[in-house]
């Protein structure tokens, strides 16, 4: 099982208690509108739902609760190749999203052995844009998914960080 641990932060693998934490975070459009699979509104089935399949993972997917101080403000993961993450509304603007996606993408590389990670941001999420950015992630196209919450199509700009840009991101940060 894995768990990461940052100055603030522990990322940890879901437990079946954490419905209690994800129904009010995610039932919360201001969070769901940014995601493409997490339904508005969220309910006690989604939350069931989702930790009846994340918590018999696949080998490719790792998902791991963001906490502080024991408590969920958000999730996050890499599922084939692809990291993506949420914060409940409360926690937004603190650097807790960087933190988190700093962890986990130094973990898929070290660890993991990724060769390389995607990810997208729904056009006009300047936070998952800044944050992907800070992590050397570079934009490589747009492109449009479905969105659960929004019930539509929703354009998205898709980025690419091989080993070597996260490698070089990373001496950066010392």
């Amino acid at each position: 099982m894995t768990t990461l641990t940052t100055d603030r932060l522990t990322l940890r693998p879901p437990l079946a208690t954490d419905a209690e934490a994800l129904v009010p975070a995610l039932n919360n459009f201001n969070v769901s509108r940014w995601t493409g699979r997490i339904p508005f509104p969220y309910g006690p089935d989604d939350a069931a739902a989702f930790l009846a399949h994340h918590l018999r993972p696949t080998p490719d997917e790792l998902m791991l609760m963001i906490t502080r101080a024991g408590t969920v403000i958000g999730g996050i993961g890499v599922g084939s190749g692809e990291l993506g993450y949420w914060l409940a509304e409360p926690h937004w603007g603190q650097g807790y999203g960087t933190e988190a996606a700093r962890a986990l993408t130094d973990h898929a590389f070290e660890v993991l052995e990724r060769e390389e990670l995607v990810a997208s941001y729904h056009i006009g999420n300047a936070a998952s844009r800044r944050i992907l950015l800070g992590l050397g992630f570079v934009e490589t196209g747009e492109g449009s998914a479905f969105s659960r919450a929004r019930q539509a199509e929703v354009r998205h700009i898709k980025l690419r960080l091989a080993r070597d840009a996260w490698r070089e991101a990373k001496e950066r940060r010392r």
